[in-house]
C-alpha cells in the first residue's frame, strides 16, 4: 500500500441503504452462481480432486468482484475428506471444514437458498444440499465438530484471507457446494469415542479478536491501551494513509458529527501517532481537506423496536455507495471510518461489548480497509477508540491478527 504523498482526507457523507436479510457481501454473484459466467459451468461432469491437489493451486495476483477466475472458478469438483468442523454464519453459509489424512483442511460453504438470486442456475442443488446436510447434521451459530466421511461436489471458489477457521493458505474452497455425500451411516469414533453434533468451545484468541459474519476475524476495541500487547504481523502496512469519514444512520445532531470530525483531525498531532513510524508509516505532513456532505441519508431498519445494525450491514452500505459511485474508491490507501449514530445497536460476530473496530473487505478488487465507530460515546472514550482502531488499521489493515 505505497503512494509518494501522505496525507488526510477528510469526507463526511450521509447514505440511505436498506438493511436486508442476512446475506453475504464479499463477491456474493461468485459465491452463489448469479454472475454471467455461472450458465456456462458444466453440471453433468467434474473433476475430481483431492486437498492437498487444491493446495498447490497458485493462488491469483488479482480476484475480480463479479467475474470468475478460469479454471478453479469455472469448474465442478468432487473433493473426499473428513467432516472435522461446522457452523452456520451470520451471512447464513454453512461453513463446513473438512481434512485429509495428513492434516490438510480447506473449506467447503453451502449458501442458504434464500440467499440465492432467482437467476442462478444452482439453486435447486444448494437447496438440495442444505437439505442433505441438514438430514445428518444440524448447524448452528456455534462452532461443531465431528468425524464423518464426506464427499463434496461444487465450484471452486477464491476466498480473501481473513482468519478463517480451516481456510486453506491459498484461500481455494469449494463454494457453493451442490452436493453432499455421508460416506458412513454414523460419524467415525475417535478413540471409542462418536463425536457428532459436539458443540467445541470458542476458538481461543487474544481478548480483543472475535470472529466475524462471514468466517474471519476482526480486531475489537474495548478500551485500555490502544495497541495493547500484540506483536507486529510484519505484514501489510498502509504506509501513506488517508482517512475517509462516513456517517451512518440518520440520528446526528450537528455537535455530535463535529466531535467525530474533530477526533478524526487530532489523529495525527496524537504523540502515540509518530510511534506508527517504526512499522514504515509516514506520520509527518497530514492536511485535513475541507468537509463535504452529500444530501443522501442511510436509515437503518428497525427491527424488534430497536434499530440494529452488524458488519455485514456495514459492508453492505459501503459496497452500495462504491456502486452508485458515491464513494469513490480508487486507492487501498484510504481508510475508511463509518461512525454509526447513537440509536443503532450493533454487533460484530456475536459480540456487541465494543466501542471500534476494523477490518477489510473487497467492493471492487481494491481492498477496502474499514474502522467503525459506535455511536453515542463519551468525548474521552470517542477520541481514543479512534485512535485505536485507526492505529490498529494501519498497521494491520486485514484486521486478522497479529499474533
Amino acid at each position: 500500500m505505497r503512494r509518494s504523498g501522505l496525507y488526510l482526507s477528510l469526507l463526511v457523507m450521509f447514505f440511505t441503504v436498506e438493511l436486508y436479510a442476512q446475506c453475504g457481501v464479499e463477491r456474493w454473484s461468485i459465491k452463489t452462481g448469479t454472475d454471467s459466467g455461472a450458465s456456462s459451468i458444466s453440471l453433468s461432469t467434474w473433476t475430481s480432486n483431492t486437498i492437498y491437489n487444491f493446495y498447490q493451486s497458485a493462488r491469483p495476483a488479482t480476484i475480480p468482484t463479479n467475474s470468475r477466475v478460469a479454471p478453479r472458478e469455472t469448474t465442478q469438483y468432487s473433493v473426499s475428506g473428513t467432516l472435522t468442523t461446522y457452523k452456520r454464519e451470520t451471512d447464513s453459509d454453512y461453513h463446513l471444514v473438512i481434512q485429509d489424512g495428513s492434516g490438510r483442511t480447506m473449506i467447503v460453504e453451502i449458501p442458504s437458498v434464500n440467499c440465492v438470486g432467482s437467476g442462478s442456475p444452482w439453486g435447486s442443488r444448494i437447496s438440495n444440499a442444505r437439505a442433505q446436510f441438514d438430514a445428518h447434521l444440524t448447524a448452528t451459530s456455534s462452532f461443531k465438530t465431528t468425524s464423518w466421511p464426506v464427499t463434496v461436489r461444487g465450484i471452486g471458489f477464491w476466498d480473501f484471507l481473513h482468519g478463517q477457521t480451516g481456510v486453506a493458505p491459498n484461500g481455494i474452497e469449494v463454494h457453493p457446494v451442490l452436493n453432499i455425500t455421508f460416506n458412513t451411516a454414523t460419524p467415525q469414533s475417535i478413540d471409542g469415542a462418536q463425536t457428532m453434533d459436539v458443540t467445541v468451545p470458542a476458538k481461543s484468541y487474544p481478548p480483543d479478536m472475535v470472529e466475524d459474519d462471514d468466517g474471519g476475524r476482526v480486531h475489537v476495541y474495548r478500551g485500555g491501551e490502544a495497541l495493547g500487547d500484540v506483536d507486529f504481523h510484519g505484514g501489510s502496512v498502509m504506509e501513506h494513509p488517508r482517512l475517509r469519514v462516513v456517517f451512518a444512520g440518520d440520528q446526528w445532531t450537528a455537535a455530535a458529527r463535529q466531535a467525530v470530525i474533530d477526533a478524526v483531525r487530532g489523529i495525527d498531532v496524537d504523540a502515540r501517532f509518530q510511534s506508527l513510524s517504526r512499522y514504515g508509516v509516514a506520520t509527518w505532513g497530514m492536511p485535513v481537506d475541507a468537509p463535504q456532505r452529500e444530501s443522501h441519508r442511510m436509515v437503518a431498519a428497525v427491527i424488534g423496536g430497536a434499530r440494529a445494525t452488524n458488519d455485514l450491514d456495514v459492508q453492505r452500505l459501503l459496497a452500495t455507495a462504491v456502486e452508485s459511485g458515491r464513494i469513490q474508491h480508487v486507492d487501498e490507501n484510504v481508510l475508511t471510518i463509518v461512525a454509526l449514530d447513537p440509536t443503532m445497536s450493533p454487533a460484530v460476530g456475536a459480540t456487541n461489548d465494543w466501542s471500534s473496530y476494523h477490518s477489510l473487505f473487497h467492493p471492487t478488487e481494491l481492498a477496502m480497509p474499514y474502522v467503525v465507530l459506535r455511536g453515542g460515546l463519551s468525548e474521552d472514550v470517542l477520541r481514543e477508540s479512534l485512535y485505536a482502531s485507526i492505529a490498529r488499521a494501519i498497521i494491520n489493515p486485514a484486521g486478522d491478527g497479529w499474533y
